[in-house]
């Protein structure tokens, strides 16, 4: 049997060869309409489009490096499956690296798969100075997009958006009739700061001692136990900006006789899998990690063709809270 070729989806379509081609490559100047069109008669005639001739014709790889710095984090790899979706949708090709302990040992194997092999750059998280130094000159011009990070590379940047984290505890707290509030973070996490102030913000619009509210901790190397032991018996409603904090603290508060869901409202952050697996499942703020890695994805590809030619932009991605039996009135 022949191989299906573009020209025969033009004939069949009674679109021209030139259509045909943007529709395949999703092109912005193309219809939907249009699109489903062609990706119907590619169906019917089982037309399996070759990445060789693809690239030959547009002088694009279809393919982009993604740089994690560690998979442990639950929000780089919601960050990673939203690219990867996007990347599919589009028929790229994703070269995933993760950073880990040995970064530069990492970001030298990024060079053997970046040299004229990736149309674009991605970055899920943070990267140190050095690391970020170098990445840029591996990128060698290429459009660059920062995803949920605070480095110093000169491309779009989607990030999250925790000061509103914040505010969105302090106001499902709050709302739930709960006024002696405790947010307890942190201080090491990304966006810790961010956090408090916007936690803060809502508590002085609604008449809550907001130096009283926040407690500003360093999990790693404080006995935090000791710190909130005076404080937690008379607390009606409790955060804390990780899921893992917020379920240790629910497990110090059985501890001291409170049950967490009736007459403790409990909620964390990052929607992270044992948000769901604790009981009781465990309020929390969806940092929308998916959402960032795809418009992250889709700017980058559009830099690459050239379908947007303004300045770079740094975006905030709205969180939302996901409410679940630790907080439900």
């Amino acid at each position: 049997m022949n191989k299906v070729t573009i020209e025969d989806i033009s004939r069949h379509t009674g679109l021209s060869r030139g259509t045909v081609s943007r529709a395949l490559n999703n092109r912005p100047d193309i219809s939907a309409q249009t699109k489903e069109r062609v990706l119907e008669a590619c169906r019917q005639l089982n037309y399996v489009p070759s990445h060789a001739a693809r690239s030959l014709a547009t002088g694009r790889c279809y393919a982009a490096a993604v740089v994690v710095p560690t998979f442990r984090d639950s929000l780089a790899a919601d960050i990673l499956r939203g690219i990867v979706q996007a990347a599919g949708e589009n028929r790229y090709t994703v070269h995933v690296t993760e950073l880990g302990e040995d970064g530069d040992a990492a970001l030298t194997t990024l060079a053997e798969v970046a040299h004229d092999r990736v149309d674009c750059v991605l970055v899920a998280g943070t990267l140190p100075a050095q690391q970020a130094a170098r990445l840029t000159e591996l990128a060698d011009g290429r459009p660059i997009a920062l995803a949920a990070g605070d480095s110093e590379l000169g491309g779009d940047r989607y990030l999250v958006d925790y000061a509103e984290a914040g505010r969105l505890l302090a106001r499902h707290l709050s709302r739930a009739g709960q006024n002696d509030l405790l947010y307890v973070v942190d201080s090491a996490r990304e966006g810790a700061s961010a956090s408090c102030e916007g936690f803060r913000e809502v508590c002085a619009e609604r008449g809550i001692d907001a130096s009283r509210a926040v407690v500003e901790i360093d999990a790693a190397q404080q006995d935090w136990a000791d710190v909130l032991r005076d404080r937690l018996p008379g607390v009606r409603a409790l955060a804390a900006n990780s899921d893992l904090l917020a379920i240790e603290l629910m497990s110090y508060c059985r501890a001291l006789g409170r049950h967490p869901g009736r007459d403790l409202f409990v909620a964390g952050q990052g929607n992270s899998d044992a948000a769901v697996e604790c009981r009781p499942q465990l309020t929390s703020v969806d940092y929308c990690g998916s959402e960032i890695g795809r418009r992250a994805f889709v700017t980058a590809v559009q830099r690459v063709t050239q379908s947007r030619t303004d300045a770079v932009e740094t975006v905030y991605a709205a969180p939302i809270l996901i409410e679940r039996e630790s907080s439900r009135a």
